[in-house]
Order: structure tokens, then sequence, then C-alpha cells
């Protein structure tokens, strides 16, 4: 059975109480320490509830976790994370850690901030994170408890074009999982209406170049990338890219467009846009995002390319997604353009979209229905 992230039950308590005593015990500490270390410190139900608490688990069993707070306004407090022995030096620590930061980002908190084991420094310190001070351990006499944190990069990144190829090596994630996939997508087909398993493209790397966004995309079933989405992402080395047409009226308000029944994220809110697919790639092997865009912009909304105009070309990093959107100007208030899409919406077979959000304000940006992604656009093209 494949990696898989999930928030923590009540019920998890006692099953997270004995990876913590086992993970602090794999440090060497003597039996009369963690004896002391057992008797005050375990998982509680008020802990999780307390916390935002994120389970690893293999085979239906916890082998990792990690408990996360806000501390102040601009820091996530990373309580907790800890890895059973048995399951150590997988990239499960990475991996709990790298879900913290896309946290910290969801909740505009621009900072991480933790108490280390007295061991544990360098584990941090090779995942960008600086020693602010030190403190005495009680339980390695002699030796200083680090307190350290890391600033997290921006969310959203202004490019001057897009550079995504597909590679011909299939996704590892699918191929690894693959009887899970089928028997997790059968179960989804239950649920969810219009869900089809065609084909799409996952990023498995990319770096910045000169004002250019490079990536390398592989070619899978849409059944393997929403079963890497439903087990959070665990196949930390892959992200889900995608366009999004940010539309902005003539105003000054952005457009979002909330998600009806029928598709697989119902009731959600961001910009129009979808996954991107082999039907998007050019004779030269490049992806063309900014034509996808345009296709997504008219099946949801009916608007055409010649209907706007293009402006910035924005990259943003939301955990395990990333968008590549096109800031488009429409000629009109945000009210008409909103009743022009609805109708055209209700007029259409598929009817995505449910309704559009104007988005005028950061006070628009409060409904938890928002994506992440699409609070940072908002928060970057508003202020």
């Amino acid at each position: 059975m494949p990696l898989k992230l999930r928030p923590a039950k009540l019920s998890d308590a006692p099953a997270l109480t004995d990876i913590l005593h086992r993970a602090k015990a794999s440090w060497g500490y003597t039996p009369d320490l963690m004896a002391e270390f057992r008797e005050h410190w375990r998982i509680t139900e008020a802990t999780i509830r307390s916390l935002t608490v994120t389970v690893a688990e293999k085979d239906g069993v916890a082998v990792a976790f990690s408990g996360v707070t806000q501390q102040g306004d601009d820091t996530l407090l990373v309580d907790f994370l800890f890895v059973a022995p048995e399951a150590q030096g997988q990239g499960i620590g990475d991996l709990l850690l790298t879900r913290s930061e896309d946290k910290a980002r969801e909740q505009g908190l621009p900072r991480l901030y933790l108490e280390a084991d007295a061991h544990a420094g360098p584990f941090y310190e090779k995942r960008g994170f600086t020693t602010l001070s030190t403190r005495p351990s009680e339980m390695s006499p002699g030796k200083e408890i680090p307190l350290m944190e890391k600033w997290l990069a921006p969310s959203v990144h202004q490019v001057s074009s897009l550079d995504i190829h597909v590679s011909s090596a299939p996704w590892k994630f699918e191929i690894t999982n693959e009887d899970a996939i089928e028997e997790h997508f059968e179960e989804a087909k239950k649920r969810i209406a219009l869900l089809w398993n065609g084909r799409t493209l996952k990023l498995t790397g990319y770096h910045f170049e000169n004002g250019i966004f490079k990536g390398t995309c592989a070619e899978c079933s849409f059944a393997a990338y929403l079963a890497w989405r439903d087990w959070g992402a665990p196949d930390a080395s892959s992200f889900n890219l995608f366009g999004s047409a940010i539309l902005r009226a003539s105003d000054g308000a952005l457009l979002f467009g909330v998600m009806s029944e029928r598709t697989a994220t119902a009731g959600l809110i961001y910009p129009p846009g979808g996954n991107l697919d082999p039907t998007d790639l050019l004779d030269d092997g490049r992806v063309d995002v900014v034509g996808a865009i345009y296709r997504e912009l008219e099946e949801e909304t009916g608007l055409g390319k010649n209907d706007v105009s293009a402006r910035d070309l924005l990259v943003t990093f939301d955990g395990s997604r990333i968008s590549l959107g096109l800031v488009l100007d429409v000629p009109e208030k945000a009210e008409t353009v909103r009743e022009s899409i609805l109708r055209f919406s209700a007029a259409s077979r598929e009817q995505e979209l449910s309704d559009v959000r104007i988005v005028r304000s950061l006070a628009d940006l409060q409904d938890p229905a928002m994506i992440s992604y699409a609070r940072s656009i908002a928060r970057y093209l508003l202020t």
C-alpha cells in the first residue's frame, strides 16, 4: 500500500504517543530519561484538537506525524514532528515538514519556528532552517536545544515566459501504486458524476532561469493524479501544474469561479482553469500553457481570447499545486462579467460553475472554500 497523509483523528492519540516515545528513544537516551519523558509527554485528544495534526500511514498504520499551529501574526509553530524508527530514512519526515511549510503558506504565514531535539538540528539546517538561539537540553546534559526558524519564499512570482516540456518517462508514483490507484478511482466514480479517466500532465521538476519558468512533466492518468491528491500528495517531488485564467474586470475586481457539484472540486473557489493534458503539446514538444488557459476560459465562462487582454504571467506556489496564471483584463465591470458567465454556465451542458465570486479587497478572501493559491493571487494583485 502507498504512503498516505491524512488529518489526525482523536482515536489516533495512543498510536501517535507510541510513535512519539519510540522516535525519541531512537536518539539513544538512557532508560531513566525515557521513563521520565514517557511520563510527561504524550499525545492526547486535547493535543489533536488544539493543533493541525497530520498523520503519515502505511498499510493503514500510522508511522509518523506532525503538529503545527499559528503563533503570532506571521509564524507557524512546528510543535511536533516524529517518525517511527522503522520508517526513518525514507523521506517521511521531510515530506511532513514540506507539508507544514505548505500549511504556513496556506495561512499566509511567511515564517516557521520550532525547537528541535538536541540531535535534530542538522536535519532542519539541511532544509533551510537557521538557529536563532539555544537553551540547555534537559535530556542531554551538555547539549543545547536549537531554537530555529525558516522564512519562506514568496508564493507568487511574475515571469516573462514559460518553457514546459514532457518527458517520455512514466510517472513513478503511478507505476508503483497501480492497483491501489485503480481501486481508489472506482470508489471515486460512485461519488462524482462527471469523473472521467483521461490523460493529464504532472510536473516532476522545475527551475527559474532569467525570468523564465522551466519545467518537465510526466504524462499520467487522471486516476493516478486523483489518488495522489486524495492521499495528501505523498510524492513530494511531483506537483499538480495547471493553468489559471485570472479575470480582472474594468473596475479592478477579480472574478473566481465556484465549482459545481458535477465536478471533482465541488464548492471550491478559484480562477477558471484546469489540468494540462497531452492535447496541449505543441509540435516542438513544449506544453502550450497559455493556449490551455484560453481553452479553459472559454469552456467555463464563454469568454474567448478576443474578449480579454492578456497582462502579467504569474507562477503561484501552493504546496503540491503550482498555478501558471495569466491575468486577463475584461473591459466590463465585474457585475456585468459575472452575469454573462452565469448565463453561459446555465446554458452549457457541463455547467462547471455554480456561481462566480467577485473579489474586490482582502476582506473578500475569508471564505474557507477559496483555495489558498487563489488567495495568494488576490493578495498579490490587490495590494
